[in-house]
């Protein structure tokens, strides 16, 4: 059985404040909970249903805990599954202790700049792109969900343990500095292509993906340039991770090709 103080503390963990207090984030489901113990992260505990752990998929998630040295409680599939937050979940919930989040220099590499973002699918969505994409980090920026939210991890299919969250570096963007180069996700700016035509198809660069609602800060407004997924006639927007993931796409394929160009001009 699932002891009452473990309990308590797994619906605690659904709040910030807790999380951030006992250094603690929830991992659901075997594709997340995989993810979480082959990567570099420290995980405190793991929770899987005694009938689960007799299948395909929970013998992995049990091999993988032996080889990190991860105590692994069994208990009944529906307690377990009681203390999930999906519908019909799965039988697995892992405690992870989460990096610290440090500030970096942008102005060299690729990262993706989360601004406002209140959903945390979206947030978790835009997660997945970004390490799908090979990117350096995810900036989490002012006014953003917590990116240890449940369900953000959860949109990110494991890919929150996989790539750095980041602090925005001392006074960015509000204090410019001309080495970064800030690109930011906006319906109404210039089309994608047209911008990569140009000089700021750099290899390194900042994509802020802002709030559904209001979009990216004025801030960045003033410091970047928008950035634009061609719609069909009549189509005003798209959803903040559907169009943060198709220019982070265009982004990184226009960087390898011109890589490639340079690559065998050279030869």
């Amino acid at each position: 059985m699932i002891s009452k103080s473990k309990r308590r503390l797994v619906e605690r963990l659904r709040l910030r404040r807790t999380r951030e207090r006992e250094g603690l984030a929830l991992a659901e489901g075997p594709r997340v909970a995989l993810e979480a113990l082959r990567a570099p992260v420290e995980v405190a505990w793991a929770l899987v249903g005694e009938s689960y752990g007799e299948t395909d998929a929970g013998r992995r998630i049990l091999e993988a805990s032996r080889a990190k040295g991860v105590q692994v409680e069994p208990a009944p599939d529906d307690d377990v599954r009681a203390l999930c937050s999906t519908d019909s979940p799965q039988p697995v919930l892992l405690a992870v202790k989460p990096p610290p989040m440090e500030a970096r220099p942008l102005a060299q590499g690729r990262y993706l700049l989360a601004d406002g973002i209140q959903t945390p699918g979206n947030l978790g969505a835009l997660t997945r792109s970004a390490w799908g994409f090979g990117l350096d980090g995810v900036v989490i920026g002012e006014g953003t969900v917590d990116p240890w939210n449940p369900k953000a991890v959860r949109a990110s299919a494991g890919a929150s343990f996989r790539i750095p969250f980041l602090r925005p570096p001392e006074g960015f963007p509000g204090e410019p500095d001309p080495a970064v180069n800030l690109l930011y996700a906006d319906s109404k700016s210039d089309p994608v292509d047209a911008v990569l035509s140009g000089a700021r198809s750099a290899r390194s660069w900042v994509l802020a993906v802002g709030n559904e609602g209001r979009g990216v800060s004025a801030a960045i407004r003033r410091r970047g340039r928008g950035l634009a997924v061609p719609l069909a006639p009549g189509v005003g927007s798209l959803n903040a991770a559907a169009a943060g993931s198709i220019l982070l796409y265009v982004l990184t394929n226009a960087n390898s090709a011109e890589a490639g160009l340079a690559a065998h001009s050279d030869s």
